[in-house]
């Protein structure tokens, strides 16, 4: 029989609380249990620990040693077990992040702000960045990822759907002749995100398909840059249509070739572990859910 340690604990409660009925109080344990647990102990042992009568308990020379060398032992295990368990139940602590740039600009810095206020005892450690990163090797918590995922033994679930729309201003629009198809972008002011421009279209009514590939006019490294030099009047962008929907209602913008999107991709968020996620970030990631719903 293996010696267990929570029989140990029940022991060195009993002793210290001086009887077994005593010890039951403590520990919210019948005093039988505690008995048979105390028999299951000197079985693996081996050896006798203690005396008991109904008036007093009375250490055998080997109870005394079990004692002398147990006791610090168990009661920093189980300190170091409690705090364990604090930091990972408690609503305190700190959550590890990382999402891109332009969503963190357009709402998820938002999300991250609500957050704080409800929660605040809780701290954030963010990561907005465009560049894919190590999860594992950056101890995150949760990412947000838009596209195909390439962390397979991760968990995702889909929060969004983003797709692509073309975007410009009427300023610019009445400098040039009128699009009628993708073909007519190829000698326009294209605004993208890299050097490397390639536009997959979709008509939205016959399910035609174009691939845009010009070398961009401009580039610039953020979405939230890429729309406002769209408004101020330098070309054509294509953007996620939730980061414009309230330029294009207020006249800022205008959609161009709106039978033309880009392919959807999903929005989702990324973590290790549904079953073992500790607590602040099981509230973080319902919480996120949450706000996109109110969103939506």
């Amino acid at each position: 029989m293996k010696l267990s340690l929570d029989d140990l604990v029940i022991f060195i409660n009993v002793i210290k609380e001086g009887s077994i009925v005593k010890a039951s109080h403590k520990l919210c344990m019948p005093s039988p249990t505690i008995s048979r647990r105390l028999t299951q102990l000197e079985e693996a042992i081996g050896g006798l620990l203690m005396h008991r009568s109904s008036r007093k308990i009375t250490l055998t020379t080997l109870g005394q040693m079990y004692i002398a060398k147990f006791t610090t032992l168990v009661e920093e295990f189980v300190e170091t077990a409690e705090d364990l368990y604090d930091f990972n139940q408690k609503l305190s602590g700190t959550i590890r992040i990382t999402a891109p740039l332009s969503l963190t600009h357009q709402w998820f810095g938002n999300c991250v702000f609500s957050f704080l206020k409800t929660y605040p005892d809780i701290k954030i450690d963010l990561m907005a960045t465009n560049q894919i990163v190590n999860l594992a090797d950056m101890n995150i918590d949760i990412a947000i990822r838009v596209g195909d995922l390439t962390d397979s033994d991760w968990i995702a679930k889909r929060i969004l759907l983003s797709k692509n729309i073309l975007c410009s201003s009427k300023d610019y629009l009445e400098q040039i002749p009128i699009c009628t198809h993708p073909i007519d972008l190829l000698d326009k002011n294209l605004i993208n995100i890299s050097h490397n421009l390639s536009w997959s279209l979709t008509n939205t009514t016959n399910k035609e398909y174009y691939e845009v590939q010009e070398n961009p006019y401009l580039i610039m490294d953020d979405t939230e840059l890429i729309i406002d030099a769209t408004k101020a009047g330098m070309g054509i962008c294509f953007v996620p249509s939730q980061f414009v929907q309230k330029s294009l209602v207020n006249g800022e913008l205008v959609q161009v070739l709106p039978n033309w999107i880009g392919s959807i991709r999903p929005i989702s968020l990324i973590f290790k572990d549904r079953n073992y996620m500790p607590n602040r970030v099981k509230v973080f990631k319902q919480y996120i859910e949450n706000y996109v719903n109110l969103m939506l």
